[in-house]
C-alpha cells in the first residue's frame, strides 16, 4: 500500500504504496472502418522486452517501497506518419515479449477531417477515433494498454492533408503481467461499486478515477478524485496521493491517463469499459514531503486534466472537508489492483495518527457488509475517504488491510486499519512551497471555507458547479461549516460580545438574532461576515439565546451568558 513510516516500522513493515496497471478510446467512440483494418501495415520491431529483469524490479520495488510495478518502458524512436498524399495508413509497433504494449508518442497531430484508431493486431481491440480534439501544444500522447505485443495505429486522412500528420514514437510501456487485471484484477473481498453498499455514495462513485502514471521507467496504478473548490467553475482539478508520482517528470504528466467510469454495471456481474479516458495533467500543487522510500507530511498532489471532459460522463466534482473534523461513519471508493470501482465501509470513528508528521493522517478499519468485507490494494493509493456528509476528509497513503490474514504480507488483513493523509493536514501543514498550499488551490475565492459541497457540472447554470448541482444536503454542510467556524467571545460577557467568522465577502448577508429565555426579540441586524462587535451592557443579565441565518438556510443557535 504504501512506505514505511520510521514512526511506524516495525508494525507497518508489511504495508504497501496502493499503486498498478491500464486500456481505452477518445471522447466520441466509433467503430474502425472495415477497409482500415483489412488494410496490410508496414512494422516497426521494437527491442525484447527483458521479462525477467522487469520481474526482479517488481520484486524489489515491492518489497523495498511497496509499489505494484506492471509495465517497462522501452524506449525506441521512430517515425510513424503517412507517406505524402496518402489518404489511408496503416503501421503496426510490435515488443516482442510484451503481453501488453501502450505507445509513447511524442509528435502527435492530426489535421482536421483526419482520424486515427488504435487496435490490436487482429483488430479485436480497438479505441478511437482520435481527431485534431486531442492535439496538445505539447504533441505527447499515449494509447491505451492495447492486449498483445502490437500496437496497429490505423488512418484516414482527407485528400491532400497527409503532409500535416504527425506521428512519431519515442517508445512504448511493455506489460509483463496483470494485463487481465484491468478486466479484473482484485481480491475476491472487494465490493463492486453496483452493490447495495453505494446507495447514497453514488455521487462521490462518480467523482472517483483511475490513473495509469508513467514513471522511472515504469507502469503504475493508482486512483484519485474530481474535486470542487469555491471558485464554484468546475474547474478540471484531480486530488491524489503524491507517492503516486512523486518522480514523475513534466514530459511524463503529459502521458498521465485519467480514467471515469470504469465499473460495473450489475453487482459481480458484466464487464467496466475503459473507453472514457484522458490523458495529460498538469501538476499544480503537492505536499512536497517524499522522503526516500518515506514522507514527513500527508502525501497530496493536485493535478488539472487538460482536455475537457464531456458532460456526458456525468462526472462529479467532490466536496470536502479540511476542517480537521474525523467522521464517524463514511466510505472508501478505489480501483484496487487497477480494477472496476470497488467501495469499502467504515463504521467506526476515525482517529488522529500521525504517520508523516505529527497527526497527519486518519486511521480507518473497514467492517463487513452486505455484500463482502471490502479492503484496499495496491492501485487503490490516492483515492479518497468520505464522511457521513459525503465530503472527502483525505488521500490513501499506506495501509494494512487485505482481503485475508497475512494476504498482503505478515500483519495484514481484513481487520488491519488503512490511513488517509487528512485533508486538514494538505490544506496548509505540509512543508511544501507557500503558493502550493492546497488551500490556495481549492479555496481561490479566500472565502476561508473549510468546507464545501460538491457539484455536478452544469454549464448553462449561472454557477456551474454551486449548490444547485450538489449531490450533499448543501443546508447540512452550510451548517457544518458555520458551527464550526463561527466564534462567539466572551461567554459569559459583560459589556461587548465579540462575534468573527473568516469567511472574507458573502454573497449574501447573515442575520443575527438576540432572544431572551422567554423568547423576545432584544436585538437584530444583518451581518456581513469579518467582525462583529455587540454592545450588551444595557441587555438583562442571565441566559440570552444568539442565533446566526446564512442565507442558504444554514442557521446556528448558541447560548450566551451576560453576568
Amino acid at each position: 500500500m504504501m512506505y514505511e513510516s520510521p514512526l511506524l516500522r516495525g508494525a507497518f513493515a508489511t504495508a504497501a504504496v496502493l499503486f498498478v496497471q491500464g486500456l481505452c478510446g477518445q471522447t466520441d467512440v466509433a467503430p474502425c472502418p472495415a477497409q482500415l483494418l483489412e488494410m496490410p501495415t508496414s512494422e516497426v520491431l521494437m527491442p525484447t522486452l527483458d521479462v525477467e529483469a522487469a520481474w526482479e524490479r517488481a520484486d524489489k520495488e515491492a518489497e523495498s517501497m511497496g509499489k505494484h510495478l506492471y509495465g517497462i518502458v522501452v524506449e525506441h524512436a521512430a517515425a510513424l506518419a503517412p507517406q505524402a498524399f496518402a489518404t489511408t495508413h496503416a503501421v503496426s509497433v510490435r515488443l516482442p515479449g510484451a503481453l501488453g504494449v501502450a505507445v509513447h508518442l511524442d509528435d502527435f497531430h492530426l489535421p482536421p477531417g483526419a482520424e486515427m484508431w488504435v487496435t490490436n493486431a487482429d483488430g479485436s481491440w480497438e479505441e478511437g477515433p482520435y481527431d485534431f480534439r486531442d492535439n496538445d501544444a505539447h504533441g505527447r500522447l499515449a494509447t491505451g494498454d492495447v492486449p498483445g505485443d502490437v500496437v496497429v495505429f490505423r488512418l484516414q486522412i482527407p485528400q491532400g492533408l497527409a503532409s500535416e500528420v504527425h506521428l512519431h514514437m519515442e517508445g512504448a510501456a511493455g506489460l509483463f503481467r496483470d494485463v487481465e487485471g484491468a478486466r479484473g484484477g482484485s481480491g475476491p473481498c472487494e465490493v463492486d461499486v453496483a452493490c447495495p453498499e453505494i446507495l447514497g455514495w453514488e455521487c462521490q462513485r462518480d467523482a472517483t478515477v483511475r490513473l495509469s502514471i508513467i514513471e522511472s521507467g515504469g507502469s503504475y496504478l493508482c486512483s484519485g478524485a474530481m474535486v470542487n473548490t469555491t471558485a464554484l467553475d468546475c474547474r478540471q482539478y484531480m486530488l491524489t496521493a503524491l507517492h503516486c508520482a512523486s518522480e514523475v517528470t513534466d514530459d511524463e504528466f503529459a502521458l498521465l491517463k485519467v480514467y471515469y467510469n470504469y465499473e460495473r454495471p450489475e453487482c459481480g456481474e458484466g464487464n467496466g469499459f475503459l473507453n472514457r479516458r484522458r490523458t495529460g495533467v498538469i501538476r499544480l500543487a503537492d505536499s512536497d514531503d517524499i522522503q526516500g522510500n518515506n514522507f514527513d507530511g500527508s502525501d497530496f498532489l493536485l493535478v488539472e486534466v487538460e482536455d475537457e471532459i464531456p458532460s456526458s460522463w456525468d462526472v462529479y466534482y467532490a466536496g470536502w472537508d479540511a476542517s480537521g473534523s474525523g467522521s464517524s461513519s463514511g466510505v472508501g471508493i478505489h480501483h484496487p489492483s487497477g480494477d472496476v470501482k470497488k467501495i469499502s465501509t467504515f463504521t467506526q470513528n476515525t482517529s488522529s495518527i500521525s504517520l508523516g508528521s505529527f497527526g497527519s493522517h486518519w486511521r480507518v478499519y473497514w467492517v463487513e457488509t452486505e455484500t463482502e468485507h471490502g479492503v484496499t490494494e495496491g492501485g487503490s493509493s490516492g483515492s479518497h475517504l468520505f464522511n457521513e456528509e459525503g465530503l472527502s476528509i483525505g488521500t490513501l497513503s499506506a495501509g494494512l488491510s487485505a482481503c485475508s490474514n497475512n494476504g498482503a504480507g505478515p500483519g495484514t488483513g481484513p481487520d488491519e486499519p488503512d490511513y488517509y493523509g487528512k485533508m486538514s493536514f494538505h490544506w496548509d501543514n505540509n512543508p511544501n512551497p507557500q503558493d502550493e498550499k492546497l488551500y490556495l488551490w481549492l479555496d481561490p475565492t479566500e472565502s476561508g471555507a473549510t468546507v464545501l459541497h460538491g457539484a455536478y457540472p452544469d454549464d448553462e447554470a449561472a454557477v456551474p458547479c454551486g449548490p444547485q448541482q450538489a449531490c450533499e444536503d448543501v443546508v447540512d454542510v452550510a451548517q457544518m461549516n458555520l458551527a464550526r467556524e463561527v466564534r462567539i467571545q466572551p461567554n459569559p460577557a459583560r459589556d461587548v460580545l465579540h462575534l468573527r467568522w473568516a469567511r472574507g465577502a458573502w454573497s449574501e448577508a447573515a442575520t443575527v438574532t438576540v432572544r431572551d429565555a422567554a423568547g423576545r426579540t432584544l436585538h437584530t441586524e444583518k451581518w456581513w461576515g469579518g467582525a462583529l462587535h455587540l454592545n450588551v451592557s444595557d441587555w438583562p443579565r442571565g441566559m440570552l439565546l444568539l442565533s446566526v441565518d446564512m442565507g442558504d438556510g444554514a442557521q446556528i443557535t448558541r447560548r450566551v451568558i451576560l453576568d
